[in-house]
């Protein structure tokens, strides 16, 4: 069946089902009953397209859909509903069709439970009150299963509000020190290096004084963007301040880590950030620090920040590394 909608054939052989939260195997079992208490051969579920809004004008399930009830028609070439669409589908073998609608419970209709047949089949009065039964339980099958995916959606929300900086997309201070000090017991445990590094943006307070809190806002975003551009999948960024952000490198050691932070500054301070009709220069200070042995996080990121002091003392835009720490 050839349509815009996502279907779920006997067997399942739907592309775009997922739009609806459904997974296949779990709707399986009423279509197969549909074909059994039926005796039709074929069975499915179709559901309007959720972007359109519609089924394709070609289908036959288009034409239930303009029904209030379920459509049965023992001879889909003689019955006025629907002949013009075998007309112009005449390489489909469908003779016998019945579908019954798939509706919300506030009679919004969103599919049909059809089944088909190549012969004339005639369906008792029973047959046809089991077929809108199975409907009403895809129905409700189907608004679990979407229940289910709005939950997960939600929680997901919640956990990113949780953990996410909300004007800069990155990790808030405690997640980033949490996702931090995982990387430090896996490069602990591999034998590989973790450098941190601490960031802080050049006279930032001026920018809030002299454009607003707006400008300065716009400023952190972009400069945001500017950072997330040339790091890693791996690696984790936090703002820890009001301007001031934290990543961890793992398997990265210092020499490496400053040759990346060199890119980074030429990325930020290269182009001043547009605000209106305002161009905002940008440069930062920045100190960095390689985790040796068993090093705690903290230390490492009092090294880096003493190294940042030491970057801002020099007359800021500079980048300072801390001494090794020991194994």
């Amino acid at each position: 069946m050839t349509s815009s909608a996502a279907v779920i054939q006997h067997p399942a052989t739907s592309a775009n089902h997922m739009e609806y939260g459904m997974e296949a195997e779990d709707f399986d079992i009423l279509i197969r009953v549909a074909s059994l208490v039926t005796g039709a051969p074929n069975a499915f579920i179709t559901l309007v397209d959720p972007h359109q809004n519609r089924l394709c004008d070609e289908s036959y399930c288009s034409a239930a859909l303009k029904e209030d009830d379920i459509l049965v028609i023992e001879d889909v070439r003689k019955d006025t509903r629907t002949s013009a669409i075998a007309a112009r589908r005449q390489d489909a073998a469908i003779v016998t069709y019945a579908g019954a609608l798939l509706k919300t419970e506030d009679g919004t209709k969103v599919g049909t439970l059809c089944v088909t047949d190549h012969v004339q089949r005639t369906l008792t009065e029973e047959q046809i009150r089991l077929l809108r039964g199975l409907a009403k339980q895809v129905m409700s099958l189907l608004s679990l299963r979407n229940t289910q995916r709005e939950l997960t959606d939600a929680l997901a929300r919640m956990t990113r509000l949780a953990t996410t900086d909300d004007l800069t997309g990155f990790l808030n201070r405690r997640a980033f020190f949490e996702e931090a000090e995982n990387l430090r017991k896996l490069a602990v445990r591999q034998g590989g290096a973790l450098s941190v590094v601490v960031v802080d943006l050049d006279h930032f307070k001026k920018v809030n004084d002299k454009h607003g809190h707006a400008a300065g806002d716009a400023v952190l975003k972009e400069v945001a963007r500017r950072l997330r551009s040339k790091l890693r999948s791996t690696d984790r960024i936090g703002r820890i301040g009001g301007e001031e952000f934290a990543i961890a490198l793992p398997f990265t050691s210092q020499d490496t880590a400053m040759e990346l932070m060199r890119q980074l500054q030429l990325r930020v301070s290269r182009d001043p950030v547009a605000y209106g009709d305002i161009a905002i220069p940008v440069t930062f200070s920045a100190g960095i620090s390689e985790l040796g042995g068993d090093t705690p996080l903290d230390e490492a990121l009092r090294l880096a920040d003493k190294a940042l002091y030491r970057s801002k003392a020099a007359g800021r835009n500079q980048i300072t590394e801390a001494e090794p720490l020991a194994a």
